[in-house]
């Protein structure tokens, strides 16, 4: 499957640099696979949060914002591996040389997204590694960056089926959210969501497992 992605602008303006995108990453069988193992009859999700989750390879402590050699669950399953070499596949050569070839990721977080709800503007914690990417499933959203330092905002759309991928600064830099609401407005039309599953990958930085914590106000989506 050819896929292109994307590290310019949309019609919101100029994204954060280190901000890659991919509309296509996915074929529409692919997509019904994945929701299919994600809600299989064994599938491990949780009620800790406003939404469902499930944790892969490391559990994340949303209570102590921490992550520790204890929350090591085991490797990531065959799928999720498989989909992580994907990612690693389509990558631009920066986020590509900080990322293992035949281990990309060792962890991973699916969430499940209702109409209404969301999650709160955030930089992903630094006890994750400086590459983070997220798969999306069912409905498209918007996502929102903003960038304190600056004052920069942007929207960067997520269709259903597609990748983004953020490192640099719009890993380091960018706070990233999804508003709590029943609909977005794209290219001046209003559409409902429906349900939307993310697939977000992450690496662990190498001194996480020694129990350190990082700067507040940061979350995991």
């Amino acid at each position: 499957m050819s896929v292109q992605l994307s590290l310019l602008a949309d019609e919101t303006g100029v994204a954060p640099a280190g901000l890659e995108y991919c509309a296509d990453f996915l074929a529409p069988h692919e997509e019904t696979e994945l929701l299919a193992q994600i809600d299989g009859h064994d599938s491990p999700w949780l009620d800790d949060l406003s939404r469902r989750v499930q944790h892969f390879g490391y559990k994340y402590d949303y209570s102590n914002r921490r992550l520790d050699a204890t929350a090591r669950i085991g490797p990531l399953p065959e799928w999720l591996v498989e989909l992580a070499r994907q990612v690693r596949g389509v990558a631009s050569a920066e986020p590509k040389r900080l990322l293992d070839p035949d281990r990309p990721f060792v962890q991973a977080i699916v969430n499940e997204y209702l109409p209404g709800q969301g999650v709160a503007p955030h930089i992903d914690r630094d006890c994750f590694g400086p590459v983070v990417a997220t798969v999306s499933l069912g409905s498209a959203i918007n996502m929102d960056f903003r960038c304190d330092a600056t004052g920069d905002e942007y929207i960067q759309r997520l269709e259903p089926r597609s990748l983004v991928v953020l490192h640099g600064a719009a890993r380091s830099e960018w706070r990233h959210g999804i508003a709590k609401r029943q609909t977005d407005t794209w290219g001046g039309q209003k559409t409902q969501r429906r349900r939307r599953v993310s697939v977000t990958f992450r690496t662990i930085a190498s001194w996480a497992s020694a129990g350190s914590t990082d700067s507040a106000g940061s979350q995991v989506a």
